[in-house]
């Protein structure tokens, strides 16, 4: 496999920068056959499309509809196989109204050496591991960069600090592709850290599931004893699991003083149970279905989500759109004041467990919070906004 991307003129010069460099290096462009969109995922497990990878594929093929176009999935690392394909196709069919006689296509990263693609093809990468197998495909010829849409989630060269991966992440924000920004807040700090020129028309809002949302706003009652729930993945060092329960931890002592019948629980990834102090433990469910993450959400009063990296974290959206209070950290002057039922603080046990009692206090006060669709139209036009504006500008 690599022996093939190798033979593309160039191509051996980038053969050892990182283990997808060549990944696109092979594709064969012809003038032929009927022209797609293609986007490229690092991976694609149909039982597992969460946040980034649902993100990318309903942006896909919303550009897809609105290009009149097929719509090529390809995964990079691991990707669907026989019958996990029409899982794929039924995902997309009952999630975004994708209507059954439009072609998919699937590829893997084995079969895009061989795969004919159209010249008026247009690409969207989605994580900076394909955005850099994309930029050196257009450095050696093969494909066109200004015929590929970079979709960014997160300012993703901080999963990898001062490293080659770090200065590779970094490289493809001027790669002279076309960005497309989840959310005003993120483009806000790509701005800043990137000096990037990101245009108001392809910033979109966050996409969140409004129906199940207010499902969830609506299984809310006023109520005596209090549940906290807390996004725990201590896997993702962004995410600042032991900061989170540190703060926990205090503010169960403060709460187990004042006799106030509070619960903890967590979802994410799935960990061992924590005692927070004598009166409480940290209860952890484990990674959530998404029925069973909308029904843990509307019985918790208080989320506790952090997030040490600019990208637009769905479960403190969620807490806030279905009446809950939300307690997340501080990062570049982004968060505070977006939401009044959105409270910030620096990433401190001490100055997050504030805030967690004060959230529980407001709780306890009775202060319901009610369902509000409309906050996350203040972070961006919507996503079917940007798709009509890349569309015109693309074509």
């Amino acid at each position: 496999m690599r022996l093939a991307a190798r033979e593309t003129p160039g191509a051996l010069g980038y053969s050892d920068l990182h283990r997808l460099s060549l990944a696109l290096t092979s594709v064969e462009t012809t003038g032929g056959q009927q022209p797609f969109i293609n986007v490229v995922l690092p991976e694609l497990d149909p039982h597992a499309i969460f946040a980034g990878i649902k993100t990318g594929l309903e942006f896909a093929q919303g550009l897809a509809q609105e290009m009149k176009r097929p719509l090529r999935i390809i995964a990079l690392d691991h990707g669907p196989k026989g019958a996990e394909k029409d899982e794929v196709i039924e995902y997309l069919v009952q999630e975004f109204a994708w209507p059954e006689e439009v072609t998919v296509e699937f590829a893997s990263r084995r079969e895009v050496i061989s795969m004919q693609t159209h010249i008026r093809d247009y690409w969207i990468a989605t994580h900076w591991t394909t955005a850099h197998a994309l930029d050196v495909a257009s450095r050696l010829g093969t494909l066109d960069a200004r015929r590929i849409v970079y979709l960014i989630q997160d300012y993703e060269p901080g999963f990898h600090p001062w490293s080659v991966e770090f200065a590779i992440a970094r490289s493809t924000y001027r790669a002279g592709f076309h960005h497309v920004v989840n959310s005003s807040l993120l483009a806000a700090y790509l701005v800043g850290a990137e000096e990037l020129r990101i245009e108001n028309e392809m910033i979109f809002a966050p996409s969140v599931d409004l129906m199940r949302l207010q499902g969830a706003a609506e299984a809310r009652t006023v109520k005596t004893s209090f549940q906290v729930l807390f996004y725990a993945r201590p896997s993702k060092p962004r995410n600042l699991y032991d900061i989170g329960v540190a703060a926990l931890r205090l503010a169960s002592g403060q709460l187990s003083e004042r006799a106030i019948d509070v619960t903890f629980v967590s979802a994410g990834e799935k960990h061992d149970d924590v005692q927070l102090s004598e009166a409480h433990s940290l209860r952890s469910l484990g990674k959530l279905s998404w029925d069973d993450y909308f029904r843990v959400m509307g019985c918790s009063d208080v989320v506790l989500s952090l997030q040490h990296s600019p990208h637009p974290s769905h479960p403190p959206l969620d807490a806030v759109i279905s009446g809950a209070r939300a307690v997340t950290n501080e990062l570049g002057n982004t968060r505070s004041g977006i939401h009044p039922r959105l409270l910030v603080a620096e990433p401190t046990p001490e100055a997050l467990s504030n805030q967690i009692i004060s959230a529980i206090d407001s709780a306890v006060s009775g202060e319901t919070g009610s369902f509000d669709p409309h906050f996350v139209s203040t972070l961006g036009v919507e996503m079917s906004s940007t798709i009509s504006y890349l569309a015109t500008k693309l074509s």
